[in-house]
């Protein structure tokens, strides 16, 4: 399996892990998104989240464990979280907190279950 495919099927295993926050958190977000836009609905670009699970993928594939991916998961969630705090004063802080440690469960999960697949390759 080359490095593509091994992208392809992590960016394929986060979109299966987060479906069940995305469920759980979605009618929360349409409420703070209605509060910040002041409209009565989201406009959902699904297209939109081609690259971001490309990405998750690819960060993946370069991570050599589950507690690194834990914390890259973080990261990278804190950094769109906490940039939402930053542009929109309603933008509640224990949602950036609670979608910040759902990225490391995430990543982690996603390494672990790519780690089974031999998508990923733990460090010895």
């Amino acid at each position: 399996m080359n490095d593509l495919q091994k992208v392809l099927g992590l960016a394929l295993l986060s979109v299966i892990i987060d479906l069940p926050w995305l469920y759980i958190q979605g009618p929360k977000v349409q409420d703070l998104i209605r509060d910040i836009q002041a409209e009565r609905s989201m406009n959902v670009r699904l297209w939109g989240a081609i690259p971001v699970y490309l990405a998750i993928g690819y960060l993946v594939s370069q991570i050599h464990s589950a507690p690194r991916a834990f914390l890259a998961g973080m990261c990278t969630y804190a950094v769109y979280d906490f940039t939402q705090i930053v542009t929109f004063d309603k933008y509640p802080v224990w949602f950036a907190m609670a979608d910040t440690f759902w990225g490391g469960i995430l990543m982690s999960l996603v390494w672990w279950v790519g780690h089974q697949f031999g998508l990923v390759v733990q460090n010895k």
